[in-house]
């Protein structure tokens, strides 16, 4: 048992470096010029497309999705991502429909993740009006009245707001921006074809 914490330990230690995730990131996924290719490699079409969705409904399987985005989320939001799907010949109406479906999934996401901003911003102005009022409530009773009860409602309506406001600022709006920014980095990610497996480069 101890063997084995020790080794979990010493791997923690060893992916926990910032040398080592740079080295494998640059070694796995960053190019010459800065960008960053990605590599799908599939052996049939139905590796693709979901069974399940048709005609004008028809989609990419989820595990597509999760690829891309299980790949891009170890890359910084700034860096531009090369796609490549590589293995099977597609006719240029399907690269076409690929492309389209995969733009239009990260648009409807960022269109959600921004509703949600949005939604978290309005929190924070409210709570944070709440809170002033809250204060200035609280500093007319101190001088003009003795009421204990209404400076305790005042002081916790001030105290919790401010706390609300500073969670929502500091760790939910926070990581909603963060996930705003991948969902548009794979908005943006630009997609190739290719039926030669062999362009995938050598780690």
């Amino acid at each position: 048992m101890n063997d084995f914490q020790n080794k979990m330990k010493e791997k923690i230690k060893i992916y926990s470096k910032k040398e080592y995730l740079d080295g494998y990131i640059n070694n796995e996924f960053l190019t010459n010029d800065g960008d960053a290719d990605v590599f799908y490699n599939i052996h049939d079409k139905e590796e693709l497309f979901d069974s399940r969705t048709v005609h004008n409904q028809i989609d990419l399987l989820p595990s597509v999705y999760s690829f891309i985005e299980d790949k891009t989320s170890m890359l910084d939001s700034t860096i531009q991502i090369q796609l490549h799907i590589v293995g099977v010949k597609f006719h240029p109406k399907e690269q076409e429909l690929i492309r389209h479906l995969i733009k239009e999934h990260y648009a409807i996401e960022l269109y959600k993740i921004q509703k949600e901003y949005v939604k978290y911003r309005r929190k924070v102005i409210v709570l944070i009006f709440i809170g002033i009022i809250s204060l200035l409530g609280y500093a007319f009773l101190s001088i003009y009245s003795g009421s204990l009860f209404f400076l305790e409602v005042f002081g916790f309506l001030f105290s919790f707001s401010l706390w609300e406001s500073f969670d929502s600022l500091i760790y939910t709006m926070s990581e909603i921006r963060n996930r705003r920014s991948d969902i548009t980095q794979n908005l943006l990610l630009t997609i190739n074809f290719d039926e030669d497996t062999s362009i995938k480069k050598e780690i």
